[in-house]
Formats: C-alpha cells, structure tokens, sequence
C-alpha cells in the first residue's frame, strides 16, 4: 500500500515537472520571439539611419557635379550636357556593400508657373483635359477654373461656375475653402470638379478616378506645372505634353523644337537661345515668358539595402530661381543664406526637403 503512494507522488512530481518544462519553454519561446522583433526594428532603425547618410552623400555628389558643371559651361541649359546623371559622371558607388543607390534630376524650370498662369491657358487646357479624344469646347473649361478661383479667394461669393463653403459644407466630410493659393497638386482632390463625384459623373474627375487614382490628365499637369518656380520656362526641360500645349493647333511647330535647335544655329541638340526662329513663333503663340536656361531643379533619391530604403525628395535652385526673388518686395521675405552656407559657399538654394515623402507638393 505504501509503495503504491509513493508511486503515485512520484507521478505526481514528474507531471508537475513536465508541465513546469512545458510551461517555461512556452514563455521562452514567446520571450525569443519578442526579443527577435525588437532586434528587428533597433535593426531597421540603424538601417534608415545608415541609408540616410548614404542619402544625403547623394545629394552633396549631385549639388557638386551641377555646380562642376556650372563653373565649367557657364550655364545649364538641359541633362544632355552631361549633368542629368551625376552618378555615371562622377564614376562613384557606395561605399557599403548591399548598398544601390539612384538618383533623378527633373528640370523644375521647364514648368510654367502655375500661379502666373493665365485665365485664357488655364481654361483651355481644362477643356481639353475634359474633352479627350472629343471635340474641344473651350465653354467646357470654365467649371474648372472657377472652382479653383473660388477655392483661392478669401470671400464668400460663388463665381458663375464655381463653388464656395456652402457647397463643400454639404459634402461628407464637410470642409472649407482655404482661401489662399493652391500649394500642391494634392489640393485638386478637394476641388469640385477635380476628384470623381457620383452625384456628377459627366462632368467630374479630370485628374482623380472613381477608386480615387491619379488620371493621366494629372500626371501630364504634374510634368507641366510648378509651384516653386516662377521665372521663365526652360523649353529644354518642357514635357512633350507642355509643348504641344503650348504650340496649340500647330503640328508643324511642335515637330520642329522636338528636332532641336533650327539648322543654321545647330551646335548641340538643345537650344542656348530664343534667337532661334522656331522659339521665336512659340514665345508669340503661347504667351508665356520662355527662355533656354535650367535654374531650378528637382532631386529624387533612393536608396536601398534588401528590403530597407531611404527616400529624399528636393527643390534646388539658384537665387534668381527662387520664387518671388525677381522683386524687392518678395526678396523682404526670402529667408537669408546662413553663415555657415556663406562660409561654405554652398552653390545651390535648398526650396523644399523632404525624407521618405512620396511627393513633395
């Protein structure tokens, strides 16, 4: 009887024991792989950190071969110089292994500044946007550019085809009018008229779709159109679609700056003058200051290590690039260059900053 109890606390301990060893591997399990995910993220931490130096090492390598190539030319006119990819011109890869890097380099003065554009532009490009493939009425167009009037003004009064706060208060969510210039293309989403309305499919989503996507019409606004720059616009750095905007009806016209400079001036493929005869017709058709000289310039950087990446997004450009910086009364509000970039000599102006932002207006 005796032997039978003590068998039976014997079991009793080995269960006890075996649960014990279940119950501490379980909490082990679950402290590894708690402590697996910290590492993880202090890791990806230490990677951001690490591909943000990388980063920026890009730009300052970017900054230098403009400006190489500023002091050497003289002056930029387009990336077929040379400068539209530093990486290849400089001969320089990363200094990590695992480590890819990119960089793009868009003109941001081949764009017409959107807050100069005229009434007349802006109404006739809204009603080709809005007829497509159709005919174009131009009457079209009006909608388009009242609500932008509307959004803009600081009262209260609907334009004859616009929209004020007692229209977007009845939306869901209710908002209002800001009352003050549009600063990013991103605003057009909140524009009557611009994103998809199902109370007014015919007559709606020039620039956003029914699921919310970008149209084609943005995508070719966004290549056209700045809200940074405001100086003249570089017809090397224009879009195509920014060309055959400008050049309207004429065929003949946008055929000939897509081939380049005119024969009897053709020392590169790009030009250096409005003397050329073919700019000469564009500048009088379009209306719309134009010149040669690339002055402003948008920077895109990736950088990658496996599935980790840094982005940053810039706005470069030279002092007479900056906006507003063409009249003493706006210069009064540009912040001034610091000593340290004085003492550096830093060659470019940076206009905007971004870090891992897929856009930066």
């Amino acid at each position: 009887m005796k032997k039978e109890k003590n068998r039976a606390k014997a079991g009793s301990i080995l269960i006890f024991v075996l649960v014990l060893i279940l119950l501490i591997s379980v909490i082990a399990t679950r402290l590894m792989q708690e402590t697996i995910q910290e590492m993880r993220y202090v890791s990806q931490q230490h990677f951001r950190d690490n591909l943000r130096i990388h980063a920026y090492s890009v730009l300052d390598l970017t900054v230098g071969v403009l400006n190489e190539f500023f002091m050497i030319e003289r002056t930029l006119y387009s990336p077929d110089q040379g400068w539209g990819d530093p990486l290849k011109y400089a001969d320089i890869l990363p200094f990590e292994p695992n480590v890819s890097w990119k960089v793009k380099i868009t003109d941001e003065s081949g764009k017409v500044p959107f807050a100069s554009t005229r009434e007349k532009d802006m109404i006739n490009l809204f009603a080709s946007m809005f007829a497509g493939e159709s005919l174009v009425d131009e009457d079209d167009g009006q909608p388009f550019y009242d609500a932008i009037m509307d959004w803009q003004d600081a009262d209260d009064e609907d334009r004859d085809e616009g929209a004020e706060d007692d229209y977007y208060e009845d939306l869901d969510p209710p908002y209002f009018t800001p009352g003050k210039k549009i600063e990013n293309f991103e605003e057009f989403r909140m524009i009557k008229g611009f994103a998809f309305d199902y109370d007014d499919p015919d007559n709606t989503g020039i620039f956003y779709e029914e699921d919310g996507r970008e149209t084609e019409n943005l995508l070719n606004f966004r290549n056209s159109f700045t809200f940074f720059h405001d100086g003249a616009v570089n017809v090397n750095g224009a879009s195509d679609f920014l060309l055959r905007f400008l050049c309207g009806e004429d065929e003949d016209l946008f055929e000939e700056l897509k081939s380049g400079p005119s024969s009897y001036s053709k020392e590169s493929s790009f030009f250096m003058s409005m003397n050329d005869p073919a700019l000469g017709q564009l500048a009088q058709k379009s209306g719309i200051k134009l010149g040669t000289v690339a002055s402003m310039f948008r920077i895109e950087i990736t950088v990658s290590r496996g599935k980790a990446n840094f982005q940053l997004h810039v706005i470069l450009g030279r002092d007479r690039a900056i906006p507003g910086a063409n009249s003493a009364e706006s210069r009064k509000n540009i912040k001034p260059i610091s000593p340290q970039n004085q003492k550096i000599k830093y060659p470019l102006r940076v206009i905007s900053l971004r870090e891992n932002e897929n856009l930066i207006d």
